[in-house]
């Protein structure tokens, strides 16, 4: 039977329709966020030389005003050290941290750099190894003598920079991986996330399927940190707001899977009513792919990690039509900072700016202006003016929590609808769930620290 694939939405809503491309620039719009490669005309390639300012570009409101706006840079360059993934089936989420930070650092050079100095990026291949990108992080700090790593793509790679982070005394800003332990177990002072982390991400989506009509789930999830670690809190969530509801189903498959269907045939087999999962970038394009041939979303109520690079690579060769999707930082937030960045990045790169684009920029833009406001590059100065440091985000108004480093950023909810100008699906009912709806509070933090 089929069945109504509807979000069971109680927060309120927007909707976006029936508009092009060129009426959704200059305007604020409401609705979604996600391509791969390992090389193209703007950005370096995997494991290349490293990414540099070309193109310049301006973009008005992104964060508090620079105080060496309109002054020349001088001097040797500030440089930012970014090992992330640019192979592989995640390549395209590394492609977007490349972009999205490439363009914060030109428009910091158009505006007068940092400090008055130049800023420089570093981009690397870590291809989602742990120990590659440990490698490089030390590489960049010792040779490149880089002031602050951003990155990466993948949780267990973040997990083994922030050691060298705590190591070398760097600031390091994650943008995209986001298991909790960065902030709460593994915690260490020179980090600061400006993505919403696993438990955030996953108690959202907990809170707001408890009360629906479905008791019977299922999941599939990426075999590593991040997915075990996600859903791990979705479930227990979801049975904490609902005992009712039973997991009649769980699949793991290993990063970079490339046939779903045993995983598919497994959990069809189980009879689930809805099925959540946190597979990603080309992972999630794949198993998309290999469900709708199965016909597992006429089963099913299904809710995945659906942004703009997948949603674009999907197009509409398959009905999505109502499937639930979650989000980071779609590129439809309703801020000036948001619409102004989709029309410069359109700009500059001939594409629509995923969630992993977003965040990189914001990375950057929070590390100059809390540079700015110390006045020095000093980490440990760093790391003093970051603790309830407020900026204007492209998801609007944030602050760093001092407890955790973690910036005070929503996790996005809406059902997907096909938008026939962009010729993709799109959040068609955005919904954000506030940060402090759903972040661990500091005596939780305090209590998982070990007291």
């Amino acid at each position: 039977m089929e069945r109504d694939r509807r979000v069971p939405g109680r927060r309120g809503s927007s909707r976006a329709r029936g508009r092009t491309w060129l009426a959704l620039l200059p305007v604020l719009v409401l609705a979604a966020c996600g391509g791969g490669g390992v090389d193209d005309d703007d950005g370096a390639a995997s494991g290349a030389s490293p990414t540099t300012a070309a193109e310049g570009s301006t973009q008005d409101g992104a964060t508090e005003e620079d105080p060496s706006e309109g002054a020349a840079a001088e001097g040797e360059p500030i440089k930012i050290g970014m090992p992330t993934t640019l192979s592989g089936s995640i390549a395209l989420f590394g492609e977007a941290n490349r972009d999205g930070a490439q363009l914060a650092v030109d428009e910091l050079n158009d505006a007068g750099g940092v400090l008055g100095r130049p800023v420089e990026l570093i981009v690397q291949d870590d291809q989602a190894k742990p120990e590659v990108a440990a490698q490089l992080a030390r590489d960049m700090i010792i040779a490149d003598e880089v002031s602050v790593l951003l990155g990466g793509v993948s949780s267990a790679a973040a997990l083994a920079v922030t050691e060298v982070s705590e190591e070398r005394k760097i600031p390091f800003i994650v943008h995209t991986s986001n298991t909790e332990a960065l902030t709460v177990e593994q915690f260490q002072p020179y980090v600061v996330s400006v993505v919403p982390n696993t438990g955030m991400e996953a108690r959202a989506q907990g809170v707001d399927l408890a009360d629906s009509e479905f008791t019977r789930w299922a999941t599939i999830a990426p075999n590593y940190e991040f997915g075990q670690r996600q859903t791990g809190t979705f479930v227990e969530t979801l049975q904490r707001e609902n005992p009712a509801i039973e997991i009649v189903e769980q699949q793991f498959p290993e990063l970079g899977e490339s046939d779903f269907q045993p995983f598919i045939t497994s959990l069809l087999s189980a009879d689930p009513e809805a099925v959540y999962s946190p597979l990603f970038a080309g992972d999630l394009i794949t198993f998309t792919q290999q469900a709708a041939n199965l016909g597992l979303f006429d089963e099913v109520y299904f809710t995945a990690l659906y942004e703009t690079d997948a949603l674009q690579e999907l197009g509409d060769q398959y009905d999505l039509d109502g499937v639930r999707a979650y989000s980071r930082c779609p590129f439809t937030v309703d801020t000036e900072q948001m619409s102004a960045f989709v029309e410069t990045y359109d700009e500059r790169f001939g594409e629509i700016p995923s969630d992993w684009a977003c965040m990189a920029y914001d990375a950057v833009k929070l590390w100059a202006a809390v540079v700015e406001e110390a006045g020095d590059l000093d980490a440990d100065l760093f790391t003093e003016t970051v603790e309830g440091f407020e900026f204007t985000s492209l998801r609007g108004e944030t602050t760093i929590r001092a407890i955790d480093h973690q910036a005070s950023v929503p996790s996005y909810i809406g059902a997907l609808e096909l938008d026939e100008d962009l010729g993709f699906y799109v959040y068609g009912d955005l919904q954000a769930v506030p940060a402090e709806d759903i972040w661990l509070s500091e005596e939780e933090i305090t209590e998982l620290r070990g007291g």
